[in-house]
């Protein structure tokens, strides 16, 4: 059994999730039993959904906004004729409709939640309102109005009919999406009611399902050697951000959040070629022995170390 610190190590593990637990639980477990300190994950998956999950260990935590950002691919079944509290299974039902949308209603209906749409919020979310968490404020039975947000949905497919209550779907969607508030919406369009009774995520960015590790938390599992094979590296997250390289003196004054000028740099002149419309980059990244250095910005002809990743 190889023995590893895994708190000297930084990247990501892309966790197939289990149904039953919580994004937040998981992450919880695996730090607890693992006695990893520096550990996140990269985007919400609701307890009965299963699917890639990242999780960022150590400098990568830096890096969980870049893979929050990604494209995310779900396939998820719906069950047409009941509405439940949660739009999902896991709620209560609360509505009842006899209508039953056939297949060319369904795919119809569709193109209508495809694009640049605005999507309301479950309210068995967790976003904050005045500082607590929605569900746990629907649970009480507060009243909750979540306004609606701009999201984008790059493609919507009817994958399969299943029967007349029951229908498989896949989507490719930006972030923010919510697949429940998306089966919901699609049941109005279609006048009747309808719920998620299953949920899985196939992708997130350029991790796919196989990226993915399964732990069942049995401690030696962390230590073998097929673990430290499924880490991956944390610039993946980084694949479609500039990448700005330097040599090991001018890395040495980022990390020390010293500012440089971009004119200095030994290698401004590939990287001003490669990126000729740079300063309308949010991000950029520095590289240095194939090491990534820190997140910048260029401002002013001076660049500027963001975030610093320490190895």
């Amino acid at each position: 059994m190889i023995k590893t610190n895994l708190n000297k190590i930084s990247g990501w593990i892309i966790l197939d999730k289990q149904k039953g637990i919580t994004s937040r639980q998981l992450v919880s477990k695996i730090s607890k039993t693992f006695k990893i300190k520096k550990i996140g994950h990269g985007g919400t998956l609701d307890p009965m959904a299963t699917g890639i999950l990242p999780i960022a260990l150590g400098e990568a935590t830096k890096l969980i906004s870049f893979v929050q950002n990604k494209k995310k691919k779900y396939s998820f079944t719906v069950k047409w004729g009941e509405a439940t509290d949660t739009d999902d299974i896991e709620g209560n039902i609360i509505e009842k409709s006899d209508i039953r949308p056939n297949k060319e209603e369904i795919q119809k209906a569709l193109f209508s939640f495809i694009g640049k749409i605005n999507q309301k919020p479950p309210i068995f979310s967790a976003i904050k309102i005045d500082g607590k968490r929605s569900y746990n404020l629907a649970r009480k039975n507060i009243p909750i109005i979540h306004k609606s947000r701009p999201i984008e949905v790059y493609t919507l497919k009817l994958k399969k009919i299943i029967n007349i209550d029951f229908a498989e779907f896949e989507v490719t969607c930006g972030k923010g999406t919510y697949v429940r508030s998306l089966v919901r919406d699609l049941s109005e369009k279609l006048n009747t009611k309808g719920h998620v009774t299953k949920l899985r995520r196939h992708l997130v960015g350029n991790f796919n399902e196989k990226d993915t590790f399964f732990i069942d938390f049995f401690e030696e599992i962390i230590h073998s050697p097929t673990f430290l094979k499924k880490i991956k590296p944390m610039e993946k997250v980084l694949d479609d951000i500039p990448a700005l390289f330097l040599t090991e003196t001018e890395a040495i004054k980022l990390r020390l959040g010293q500012k440089i000028k971009l004119e200095t740099l030994k290698f401004k002149t590939n990287f001003i070629k490669a990126y000729p419309n740079y300063q309308n980059f949010e991000r950029v990244c520095t590289v240095s022995k194939n090491k990534l250095v820190a997140l910048i910005e260029i401002d002013n002809g001076f660049v500027k170390p963001k975030r610093v990743i320490n190895y």
